[in-house]
């Protein structure tokens, strides 16, 4: 879900920009290199944070959250700095997510089914890596704008988010009957 909207970001931010703002190219690079390294900063930020509380889900969520908003904002802002600050936080959100997301896995899987399950993980998000910008293209082309498309994917972002909470108190209450039903 949320790769579809890290990848339509990835693949039409800078036609976006350059319709916001009429930016050179060479201006357009300069903005997306800063989203880039405050992207950057609140990965680090976002997983340091995470590992030291040793909290996941909420570090997933969150992010992911801001990842909506910013689809979600860059589609209906009509002010190009406003819109741009938006469309920021999808790569911000998207990867300071990664950390606390690939670290989950061995929490619950070992082996062979480890290995099978960040497959299947890497095998949706490459469907997604796809489908995201082709649905922007296509929205893009039947309606004019950018708009529908970021709104659907700002939609998934959210339930991605969601859906990273419900990851979290399953979890808790299978560590916390685990000891009991041993005391027993």
């Amino acid at each position: 879900m949320v790769a579809a909207g890290f990848y339509g970001y990835s693949f039409w931010a800078p036609l976006i920009i350059k319709s916001l703002t009429g930016l050179s190219n060479f201006e357009i690079g300069l903005v997306l290199s800063a989203i880039s390294a405050v992207t950057i900063v609140g990965m680090l930020l976002n997983s340091y944070h995470s590992d030291h509380t040793g909290e996941r889900t909420i570090h997933i969520a969150v992010p992911l959250f801001a990842m909506a908003v910013g689809l979600v904002g860059c589609a209906l802002l009509r002010q190009p700095v406003l819109a741009i600050i938006a469309l920021a936080f999808v790569p911000l959100g998207h990867c300071a997510s990664y950390g606390p997301f690939w670290s989950m896995p061995t929490q619950f899987l070992t082996g062979p089914a480890a290995a099978a399950g960040i497959a299947l993980v890497t095998m949706i998000a490459n469907i997604g890596g796809f489908a995201g910008p082709a649905l922007i293209g296509v929205m893009k082309t039947q309606t004019g704008t950018h708009a529908g498309a970021f709104l659907l994917l700002g939609g998934l972002a959210v339930i991605a988010s969601f859906l990273a909470l419900t990851v979290g108190p399953a979890q808790a209450r299978n560590s916390e009957q685990t000891p009991k039903a041993a005391a027993s």
